[in-house]
C-alpha cells in the first residue's frame, strides 16, 4: 500500500504498489483538498493517517507565479486524519483556505506514535494526543523538513526556509 500526495489533484492509494494500468485511486476525504504536501502513518496502527494539505511556495504571496514559483501553489486547510484507513477524515488542525497556511512536513515520534510534529508556513506544531490537539511549538516561517533523532527522539531537528521573510537555517530542539 502506498500513499501519495499531488499538488493539485489530492490523495491518491494503491494496494498494488502502483503496479497497473489501474494501480491508483482517488481517496476522497470529504473536504475540498486540492494540494497534499505531507502523509504520515502511524508506524502502531496503520488505519491512522495524517495528510498535510496546501502546497506552498513562499510565504505570504497569492495562488499564481512565474517560473521561478515566487508564490504559493494553493493554501491549505490544515490536517486531516483518519482513524479507519482512509474511510472517514476528520480535520485534526484546523484551518481555513482564507488563512493562506500549508502543511510542509510530517513526522511522527519513533517511540510514542502520540507525538506528532508539523512543519507549516507558520512555524513547528506538535501534538502529543495523536493529532486530537496542537501546540504551536516554535515559530519560524515555513518549516520545510523535520527529523526526529530515532536513539533520542526528543532531540527534533527542523528546518526553515524556502522563501521565508525571516529566520532560514537548521535548527534543533532537545
Amino acid at each position: 500500500t502506498i500513499y501519495a500526495g499531488s499538488a493539485s489533484g489530492g490523495l491518491w492509494c494503491t494496494f498494488t504498489g502502483g503496479v497497473g494500468v489501474s494501480a491508483w485511486h482517488y481517496v476522497k476525504t470529504g473536504f475540498p483538498v486540492l494540494g497534499v504536501g505531507a502523509i504520515a502513518i502511524d508506524y502502531s496502527d496503520t488505519n491512522k493517517i495524517y495528510i498535510g494539505t496546501g502546497e506552498v511556495y513562499q510565504y505570504g504571496k497569492s495562488i499564481g507565479g512565474i517560473a521561478e514559483r515566487p508564490t504559493r501553489g494553493s493554501y491549505g486547510i490544515g490536517i486531516l486524519r483518519t482513524t479507519d484507513g482512509g474511510q472517514t477524515w476528520t480535520k485534526s488542525l484546523d484551518w481555513t483556505a482564507d488563512q493562506e497556511r500549508g502543511i510542509l512536513a510530517l513526522k511522527i515520534d519513533p517511540v510514542n506514535p502520540n507525538i506528532i510534529w508539523a512543519g507549516t508556513t507558520e512555524g513547528l506544531y506538535k501534538s502529543t494526543d495523536g493529532g486530537i490537539s496542537w501546540k504551536y511549538s516554535y515559530g519560524v516561517q515555513m518549516v520545510t523538513d523535520i527529523a526526529i533523532d530515532p536513539r533520542n527522539p526528543d532531540r527534533v531537528y527542523f528546518t526553515a526556509g524556502n522563501f521565508a521573510t525571516s529566520g532560514n537555517g537548521c535548527y534543533r530542539t532537545t
